[in-house]
């Protein structure tokens, strides 16, 4: 069990932890992660780096299988703690003020449609990519700490995706949406990766791979390519080279043969990388860009989220993490 302590600094970021405290309880038990603005700040303070980004989200996101979000079990146990379902996947409960806590449950992705929307038991839910990954692999628990700006202090345990998985589910969200705000957790994800690769000894994107894995490389190799042509980028906060440079070095170039350009195959001709599949995400990721921007404001904030940011109103308090020895029953 990994133990950290947050302190809130705003009514926004007191909200999404009592909505993490609560989603805590009601799905305790289940297979599912926590995703989105919580998983991208709770994994900074587990492995601290000094291009630490403050971070605040309003809200709790969890993923989890289609059956487990469905489940009766789980709804009684939100509407127990005053939440009422607004949407298929969307809860909302009093929070005191104008705003209420927001908890919203995605599923995985199977269609290979980004950020689709699934039936399921006369519910619709929002299908994410790369979920499936996060669920299949070991998660890592953490106890957290939260002292919100009111002196409350709330105590819970969630189960969170490891860096990778991380990488992995914001690649697929920045390519399914072209969101700054995962292009920002992606510089924050890939700065820990290369700060801390020794403790990551599960990591795999560095070789090549099919499946999740090999979506997301793509979608990095998209923005780095899109960084080496000097196009725009929104959500950087590291220099753009230096995001670039930290791909290169951590994840596999899904374009390049294994044996390498300018190594030799076993016929003697020489390897050459294979472009035409990053060339074709650029041009549709550019023509995504293009029709984004010219959707009115209102509709560019109802899209299907995995986690709301500002960038600021949550600190970080002092000794961000340590390992603990698990408590009976924990």
């Amino acid at each position: 069990m990994i133990e950290v302590e947050v302190l809130a600094a705003s009514n926004a970021a007191d909200r999404g932890l009592r909505a993490l405290a609560d989603l805590a309880a009601a799905a305790y038990g289940s297979n599912y992660r926590v995703i989105g603005g919580h998983m991208v700040h709770l994994l900074n303070r587990i492995y601290p780096t000094t291009d630490s980004v403050a971070r605040v989200t309003a809200d709790a996101d969890a993923g989890m299988d289609t059956v487990a979000a469905a489940d009766s079990a789980l709804h009684d146990a939100l509407v127990e703690r005053g939440y009422r379902l607004v949407t298929g996947n969307h809860y909302e409960a009093p929070s005191g003020s104008a705003t209420p806590l927001s908890v919203d449950l995605l599923v995985p992705g199977t269609s290979g449609r980004p950020l689709a929307k699934i039936e399921y038991d006369g519910r619709g839910f929002h299908a994410i990519p790369g979920l499936n990954l996060a669920l299949a692999t070991d998660a890592l628990d953490v106890r957290v700490r939260a002292r919100l700006t009111t002196s409350e202090t709330l105590l819970f345990e969630v189960p969170v995706p490891d860096v990778e998985q991380a990488v992995v589910l914001k690649a697929l969200a920045w390519r399914s949406r072209l969101a700054p705000k995962d292009v920002t957790d992606l510089c924050a994800l890939l700065v820990i990766a290369h700060e801390y690769r020794d403790r990551l000894p599960e990591w795999k994107l560095d070789t090549p791979h099919k499946g999740a894995r090999g979506d997301a490389a793509k979608a990095l190799f998209a923005l780095v390519s899109m960084i080496d042509r000097r196009r725009p980028v929104d959500g950087l906060t590291i220099a753009p080279g230096r995001l670039a440079a930290l791909i290169r070095t951590h994840v596999a170039d899904p374009d390049v043969n294994p044996n390498r350009p300018g190594s030799r195959n076993e016929a003697g001709v020489e390897v050459a990388p294979d472009r035409s599949g990053r060339d074709a995400l650029l041009s549709a990721l550019a023509a995504a860009a293009a029709a984004h921007a010219q959707q009115p404001r209102s509709a560019r904030t109802s899209e299907p989220r995995m986690g709301g940011h500002s960038s600021s109103g949550l600190e970080s308090a002092p000794d961000p993490a340590r390992r603990v020895d698990p408590e009976p029953g924990a």
